[in-house]
């Protein structure tokens, strides 16, 4: 067992004595595609619905590695991510239809690990994020038996195409997420979540020190 684990250690250090290594930031803006198909909340004599009215655009920045070798490479990143949605939350009762506008400010650390070809300056790339949960800012906060439990972790994928020319990192991505989003919304004990499961378009622009 040990002279497996020191063999694998040493293929991988033999790898990567001929890779190529690089370093280097990102950043960049993303925008969210969300149905607007809300869900119906019964509250006594009154019904609730929420919806989606602005998924708003959203930015990330951060760190890249990259490890290439013949063509073919890896790169993990860490990349701290913020977006902003906007509900529209429709009260129906005796007294009237009254409509408020709530928003919510998600932060978020993505771990994306891409693996791709290189072809010229042209790559082509797909692999996987993590999603890690830092914290939130919401107006909800004051709806009526409104909580919110957000999971520690999510996961993803991503797929897209990038180019490079001189230092310079150009990405542009889509992204699926395997949750539900809103899926943290909890209301007089009862869970709630938008059916449509979150993409991205995400359009990042990077430099290699």
């Amino acid at each position: 067992m040990n002279r497996s684990l020191f063999s694998l250690i040493f293929l991988l250090f033999s790898v990567a004595s001929f890779a190529q290594i690089e370093f280097g930031i990102k950043a960049g803006l993303s925008s969210y595609d969300l149905a607007n198909e809300g869900f119906l909340i019964n509250d006594g004599d009154k019904q609730v619905e929420w919806n989606i009215s602005n998924a708003g655009y959203g930015h990330h920045f951060g760190i890249y590695t990259r490890l290439s070798l013949l063509g073919v490479y890896l790169e993990p990143a860490l990349l701290f991510n913020s977006n902003r949605v906007t509900y529209d939350i429709t009260e129906y009762s005796e007294s009237g239809v009254f409509t408020k506008v709530k928003n919510e400010k998600y932060n978020q650390l993505d771990i994306p690990v891409m693996a791709g070809i290189k072809l010229g300056v042209l790559r082509f790339q797909g692999g996987v994020v993590g999603h890690l949960f830092i914290n939130n800012i919401s107006d909800v906060v004051d709806f009526k038996g409104y909580d919110q439990r957000f999971k520690t972790g999510s996961y993803g994928w991503q797929a897209g195409v990038g180019l490079d020319i001189w230092k310079l990192r150009m990405d542009l991505n889509f992204e699926g997420n395997l949750d539900k989003f809103g899926d943290h919304i909890t209301i007089n004990g009862q869970d709630y979540a938008f059916e449509d499961r979150p993409s991205r378009l995400l359009l990042t622009l990077g430099y290699k020190f």
